[in-house]
């Protein structure tokens, strides 16, 4: 009759389904992972976090860029004099700089004079100065300087290898302390987002241009590779295979302090003239001075994760202030990145499939992959970078397919709904039920409902007297017309036992008012006995009289039988007195009775009489029985006389006062003070000569 969906522990199936798809997710997101485009993704992902979270505060204020930028080559000869060059950094050492690298190859003699070398690689030699050179992974170089290589011990099998280089000319490289690299790694997007800080060369290793110039300024600390671990003095970095740093940048192109060169020459003339220095000379004393080119038209602006065109020498500032302060960005993937995905898909699958309304369970699912963009957020100001294209891409995957599922085995199941109920519930109940499917509680859910049990008095002596085809048809129009108004209440029709219904309101949707629709369903079926059976006796058909017995109370509603085969249907002590309540209108010749319960609930808008109180068989707990009479409005005052005359006879009666109660009831012209008066005059005659106390029960003996 149902599916999977709705038998007990479905909730919890539906759950593990999804968290299956959550895992299958992401192993399906695992897959891809590796290839191009989701590492291409992922870097664009930290260029966002760099965007989004720029902190220039911590940029170390130590490092100043002199900057050959356009304004300065409008103002002096270019290619710039070594001269020039000389005197700035003689005038870097006045000022107290603490070191010096030069990211422009000097790699051909001076157009101007030879001079001019001799003096630059002089004045370089007597501070700490590091000129940049090119590595080459081809043999048809210059072999590497000796001063380019450093003391530095650790595993170097995996460091990328130059077989020569492009170093300065010679009367400037010999002077100088300390050569560097400047051979930069771009992703393959073009950005550049790392550095290569050591290579192998066949004389030795050598470093990059950052790495020797901290290594100077930091009074040439012990430097080693151990693994994935880059140590330089107290600062330990994590490394790739290929022994470079993720860079941390702090900000835009702008971020450190600069100065065009042509300031600094204009300060090289002050000097000479004696006139007032244009430069604030305090802010190179102890500071790590790097000179490069910014100008456009030299061809040394690079992407970064801020913008398409930086300087250079702005890369390589970065690189020397994360190996300073130890401040580099810590990639975490691999293991970390597996875990994260698996509870990313697993939580939006609880999400998804735990709430009952799949649309608040989506919007619920997307918290898990929002909230990992957040945590890599405020994980990425404290320099950490951990991957979230492929687990937020997990998460997202198992929305989407654990939706679709949800989505198509909730229009299965409302459908099944719809098949099932429709044959025993209203339009308008089906339609709340298939909207709201977890009301529908199978398998058993106690609540308080009422029932209801018709019975046509006499039906088998009315069947006989009919051909089959008549009975048949006399039969289907009576129960579609019962059925009708039932499902029209808001009841569920439970089931057809020949010419007797039994059906229920307050499953599968709780009603508050069942008793009351009840009622009115017992009402209007006795009305429509009226009606039928002017039809029916002007077609040569018998009347129909119908007995109604109401029942309200707790009981179990749900699928009851066989794994096979099984109903919807309440079970419980309150159905069966439903039941004996139908029965019991034959003794007192009453259309509908029902127990106080039910009178108690439905008094406010229908009029009830007492009849008595009885023990039906089968149970040993009395009950205070009612006839149902009509809705309040309807209550005429005829009527009305004859229900206080009976409430006084049944006063009498209860008192043991059975003459006094067989006067009073012998006064009132309907059937039950008719059997009431009846059964005084039997037990005037049974109590006459007895000592038996009377405790005002009447005991049932059949159904």
């Amino acid at each position: 009759m149902f599916s999977d969906g709705f038998l007990p522990g479905s909730r919890t199936r539906r759950i593990f389904q999804v968290l299956l798809i959550g895992l299958l997710s992401t192993v399906v997101s695992w897959s891809f992972s590796n290839l191009e485009f989701a590492d291409s993704l992922e870097r664009s992902t930290l260029d966002l976090r760099f965007r989004l979270s720029p902190t220039p505060a911590k940029a170390d204020s130590s490092i100043v860029l002199v900057l050959l930028d356009g304004g300065s080559m409008d103002q002096l000869p270019f290619p710039v004099p070594r001269q020039l060059y000389s005197d700035v950094l003689m005038i870097l050492q006045d000022w107290g700089a603490s070191a010096v690298g030069f990211d422009i190859l000097f790699d051909l003699p001076s157009i101007y004079s030879v001079t001019e070398d001799s003096i630059f690689g002089s004045v370089a030699s007597d501070g700490r100065t590091v000129f940049v050179m090119s590595l080459l992974q081809r043999e048809d170089g210059s072999p590497v300087p000796e001063n380019a290589i450093i003391d530095i011990s650790g595993d170097f099998s995996d460091l990328d290898s130059a077989f020569s280089c492009i170093p300065p000319c010679r009367m400037i490289a010999q002077g100088v302390p300390l050569l560097g690299s400047s051979n930069d790694i771009q992703d393959p997007d073009g950005v550049f987002r790392n550095i290569r800080l050591l290579s192998v060369t066949p004389d030795g290793i050598a470093a990059s241009l950052p790495v020797a110039l901290a290594w100077l300024a930091l009074d040439k600390p012990e430097m080693s590779v151990d693994n994935d671990r880059f140590t330089l003095g107290d600062n330990s970095f994590p490394i790739d295979d290929g022994c470079r740093l993720q860079l941390r940048y702090h900000g835009p192109a702008g971020t450190y302090r600069s100065l065009p060169l042509a300031d600094l020459v204009a300060a090289l003339n002050a000097r000479a003239t004696g006139s007032p220095c244009p430069v604030d000379s305090s802010i190179f004393n102890g500071a790590l001075v790097l000179i490069g080119y910014a100008a456009p038209a030299l061809y040394d602006l690079k992407p970064t994760p801020y913008s398409a065109r930086c300087p250079g020498v702005e890369v390589l500032a970065t690189a020397l202030d994360n190996l300073l302060n130890g401040d580099c960005l810590y990639h975490i993937r691999g293991w970390v990145s597996v875990i994260t995905a698996l509870l990313v898909s697993l939580f939006a699958a609880l999400f998804l499939s735990a709430v009952k309304k799949i649309p608040l369970g989506a919007s619920l699912a997307v918290l898990p992959p929002l909230l990992l963009l957040v945590i890599s957020l405020l994980l990425f100001r404290r320099g950490i970078w951990i991957d979230t294209v492929w687990p937020v891409s997990s998460g997202v995957l198992t929305i989407l397919s654990g939706g679709i599922f949800l989505f198509s085995s909730e229009n299965r199941r409302k459908q099944e709904i719809r098949t099932a109920f429709s044959q025993y519930l209203s339009p308008d109940v089906v339609a709340r039920v298939t909207e709201h499917p977890e009301t529908l509680v199978l398998g058993g859910d106690r609540r308080v409902m009422t029932t209801f049990f018709s019975d046509i008095r006499g039906f088998t002596g009315i069947s006989e007297k009919l051909s089959p085809e008549e009975l048949v048809s006399l039969l289907n129009r009576y129960l579609t017309a019962m059925t009708d108004i039932i499902l029209e209440t808001g009841g569920t029709v439970d089931k057809f036992e020949g010419d007797a219904i039994m059906a229920f309101w307050g499953a599968p949707i709780e009603l508050d008012d069942h008793a009351e629709r009840a009622c009115s369903a017992a009402l209007q079926c006795q009305n429509e006995h009226i009606e039928m059976n002017l039809q029916l006796t002007a077609e040569g058909y018998p009347e129909l009289i119908t007995r109604i017995g109401l029942s309200t109370g707790e009981m179990v509603v749900g699928n009851m039988g066989s794994s096979k085969r099984f109903d919807y249907t309440v079970m419980g002590s309150t159905v069966n007195l439903g039941s004996r309540l139908e029965g019991a209108n034959k003794v007192y010749g009453t259309s509908i009775m029902v127990p106080e319960k039910t009178h108690i609930k439905a008094s406010d808008d229908f009029v009830f009489r007492e009849l008595d109180t009885i023990r039906v068989v089968g149970q040993k707990i009395p009950v205070n029985v009612f006839e149902l009479i009509c809705a309040k409005d309807d209550l005429t005052d005829s009527r009305k006389m004859i229900l206080e005359s009976y409430s006084e006879a049944l006063k009498l009666y209860r008192a043991g006062r059975f003459k006094d109660a067989e006067q009073k009831f012998s006064t009132i012209d309907d059937a039950p003070s008719i059997v009431m008066a009846k059964r005084c005059r039997r037990l005037i005659e049974e109590y006459r000569n007895s000592d038996k106390d009377w405790d005002g029960i009447f005991n049932l003996s059949s159904k």
